[in-house]
């Protein structure tokens, strides 16, 4: 309990002056252990090791954030930068390390392991100083964004093959290598097995409930299983958890996983870092600065090197490249977990050595990449994000009855329709520019992050009897609708749709209703083609209202069909509804439209008239 209390203070003092003076909270923990830890002020008592394996739990529960976070679809968009440069740049800083490792004595095992903690960069500090200085969306930044994605994935495996290489260091090595690997590969497919089968199952029937604190709990105890199958065949607890979330991501209760664990993922990675952090010997870092700060600049200068060169190969001009080096030349939160986890490969003060090399690193991040931002960024015109804070709805405004997320193109048309029949809307937007734009013609819109679900309330959410989603973005619409539905699960939600997948997606949520966003005005371009052809009017407005009806019959039933490791089959069901639509345009549409309406799904309870 008195070690606990020395820990909580620590964060609440020390870690937001780290984060006012500009170094960021991890180094705000690690200075703070190293300032109550045995080597500064000896505040904290002998035993403290309950303290650190709680703090252990916080790794845990951030690769379980990754798992969670580990979005396939992101990945493919972006499968270039990641794994291309990302690939380059872990595999050569690891080759070039272990190298330079083996040159000067070390052991191969040894060699490896350095590689690998100097390898990773931090997610954290460089992702908050891009944002601040306004330069995430830069070639650099997305650039840096995508290799740092990479490096988080790229931890688990290097989680896995520490343990292999500890054994390969030991005279005493385990002589079942085949009996090994298959209860490895056994654990895995038994955490991937649970999760296809069992988990979404649970999550559905303790979500019933409407007990927050169970349906968490139903998460940790997934989570801890995970781990503790891991550890029990010999691989590291961390990368039981990532699994875990990887299983958990395919679950449309990710996003609320998600907001329950958070929580506990920063205060427990916190006491992680100070322990880290109580752990250094500021006696060694005075008895041996000349190394260290050769262990800095060798991080900084060899890694800055690599990057820039792999910018500039991958055609990106000098000064981005220079902002793509300087956002990755220094270690990361990562290479304390793998220093955790591989101290019987770290002869004598090594592991020391690195964790005050990598904390010093760190420090130095944001002075390194402000000091390119301003010597070298002001050549390219790049554009700074502009920060706002969410405007206040009025109070009359959250009684509309809809509430409407995006005021594009798509968004302007409803709801000019819906205000010219009698119903206003609440509309939210994250462009300025649009929001003031639509003022000057009358359509009052505010500004604010309508994936926010708490900014939806304030909107008015919980009064609405809509929800709309009018916005371009197919991914942030299907976060929305994941976070909503388990918490309103009679609300209708009526959503624009990219294409016909991302209809399929969103049906299978749980929405109402879809439109996908070319269709109706190519539709209605068609109809006055076929009048230009000749055809009587009334007969190309049955036509059309015909295709429309069936079209939206057919995506409703092909969602329900639709699986992404299935494409074969979900294809040629396609292709069947598609011939049967044609034959019946072909028949006469005036005898089948009223059938065709029929066979509508129910729609929810209408809105009152105005």
């Amino acid at each position: 309990m008195h070690d606990l209390l020395i820990y909580l203070l620590a964060m609440v003092i020390v870690v937001p002056l780290s984060k006012y003076a500009g170094l960021g909270s991890v180094i705000g923990y690690l200075i703070s252990g190293m300032v109550i830890g045995p080597h500064g002020l000896s505040l904290l008592q002998k035993s403290g090791e309950s303290t650190s394996q709680l703090a252990e739990f916080g790794v845990i529960m951030m690769l379980l954030l990754i798992g969670l976070e580990l979005n396939p679809r992101l990945l493919r968009k972006m499968a270039g930068p990641v794994f291309g440069l990302g690939s380059l740049q872990v595999l050569g800083t690891i080759v070039l390390f272990a190298a330079g490792v083996r040159v000067f004595g070390g052991e191969w095992s040894t060699a490896w392991t350095i590689g690998m903690i100097v390898s990773v960069s931090s997610t954290a500090i460089v992702l908050q100083t891009l944002q601040e200085q306004g330069y995430a969306k830069s070639v650099g930044g997305e650039r840096a964004f995508a290799v740092l994605l990479f490096q988080d994935l790229a931890v688990i495996p290097m989680l896995a093959i520490l343990p292999f290489l500890i054994a390969d260091a030991n005279v005493s090595v385990e002589s079942a290598p085949l009996k090994k690997a298959m209860l490895v590969i056994g654990a895995v497919v038994a955490v991937v097995g649970a999760g296809r089968f069992l988990i979404r199952p649970l999550f559905k029937l303790v979500s019933q409930t409407k007990l927050r604190e169970t349906f968490t709990a139903l998460a940790l105890l997934i989570v801890i299983a995970a781990a503790a199958l891991m550890h029990a065949v010999g691989l590291s607890p961390a990368f039981g958890a990532f699994l875990a979330g990887v299983v958990l991501a395919d679950s449309e209760f990710r996003h609320q996983i998600e907001a329950d664990i958070e929580p506990f993922k920063g205060l427990l990675l916190g006491l992680f870092f100070i322990t880290i952090g109580s752990g250094i010997e500021l006696s060694l870092i005075a008895q041996r600065p000349t190394v260290i700060a050769q262990w800095v600049l060798a991080i900084i200068a060899i890694k800055g090197i690599l990057v820039y060169s792999i910018g500039r190969f991958s055609r990106m001009r000098p000064p981005e490249s220079l902002l793509f080096a300087a956002s990755l030349a220094q270690g990361g939160e990562f290479a304390f977990v793998l220093i955790a986890q591989s101290q019987k490969l770290l002869p004598g003060e090594l592991g020391q050595i690195l964790t005050a090399s990598i904390a010093l690193s760190m420090a130095l991040a944001p002075l390194l990449i402000k000091m390119t931002i301003k010597q070298w960024m002001s050549k390219l015109d790049c554009v700074k994000a502009e920060e706002r804070a969410p405007d206040v709805v009025d109070e009359s405004a959250k009684d509309n009855p809809v509430l409407v997320v995006g005021i594009g193109r798509f968004g302007q048309t409803f709801v000019r329709f819906l205000r010219a029949n009698g119903y206003t809307c609440t509309v939210l937007d994250i462009d300025s520019e649009q929001i003031d734009i639509m003022a000057r013609f009358g359509i009052k819109s505010y500004f604010g992050d309508g994936s926010n679900i708490d900014l939806l309330r304030s909107a008015g959410l919980d009064r609405a009897k809509i929800l709309v989603l009018a916005i371009d973005e197919p991914e942030i619409a299907v976060k929305i609708v994941e976070s909503l539905r388990p918490l309103y699960p009679k609300l209708p939600i009526f959503s624009r749709a990219f294409d016909r997948l991302h209809a399929y997606r969103l049906l299978h949520l749980g929405v109402t209703e879809v439109a996908i966003e070319t269709s109706g005005s190519a539709l209605a371009l068609a109809t006055e083609v076929l009048k230009a052809l000749g055809m009587r009017e009334e007969r190309a407005n049955s036509k059309s209202q015909l295709f429309y009806v069936n079209n939206q019959r057919s995506i409703r039933e092909l969602s329900k069909r639709f699986q992404e490791d299935d494409r074969e089959t979900f294809i040629q069901a396609s292709k069947q509804m598609s011939d049967q639509l044609e034959a019946m345009l072909r028949s006469d549409p005036e005898e089948l439209l009223v059938g065709a309406f029929s066979d509508l799904p129910a729609r929810r309870e209408a809105s009152p008239s105005p």
